[in-house]
């Protein structure tokens, strides 16, 4: 059951994460110029479209199932290299937003290296429930989907509900 919901929750962060780029592609395109030094002669157009479509190859990978050790690899990897770029960016330009989910008014913050931590976390528990057990059934996806795309959709807006929360005050 872990697998099932490790795999659903990383495909929501992912789907949802590159869906929201796409969305506002000019946007984050507009970040990426703005935040990333230029890499030789790797355009920001270019870089924005291949992160795009790097979280969506590992949305995808992790929904079939003979490449889900592949998409957990990848899926690893990924956020290392965005938890790298996030702490490059929270020492380096704090009032910038982390553009994880596109366009955000929200300024890099220790709530996104703790969002990245527990992903990576995340990650590893999957995939040590993936080389643990021999997969998990049909029921156990429809068990856990639900949950997993909340879990997910919560994690990658979490320092917006933080900001909010912080915010919001009830009397």
């Amino acid at each position: 059951m872990v697998e099932a919901f490790g795999q659903l929750c990383l495909i929501t962060v992912f789907a949802w994460s590159s869906g929201q780029k796409a969305h506002g592609f000019r946007v984050f395109r507009a970040h990426v110029s703005a935040t990333v030094p230029r890499l030789g002669r790797l355009s920001s157009g270019t870089l924005a479209t291949a992160v795009l479509l790097m979280e969506l190859g590992v949305a995808a990978s992790l929904a079939v199932r003979p490449l889900e050790r592949a998409g957990l690899a990848a899926a690893l990897l990924l956020l290392a290299a965005f938890t790298v770029y996030l702490l490059n960016l929270a020492r380096t330009r704090p009032d910038a937003s982390c553009g994880c989910a596109g366009a955000s008014g929200t300024s890099v913050s220790g709530v996104h290296l703790l969002r990245n931590t527990l992903l990576l976390a995340l990650t590893a528990g999957t995939w040590w429930a993936t080389v643990s057990t021999s997969g998990p059934r049909l029921s156990h996806y429809a068990l856990t989907a639900a949950p997993a795309a909340v879990v997910g959709v919560t994690l990658l807006h979490l320092a917006e509900l933080v900001s909010l929360l912080r915010t919001t005050h009830v009397k």
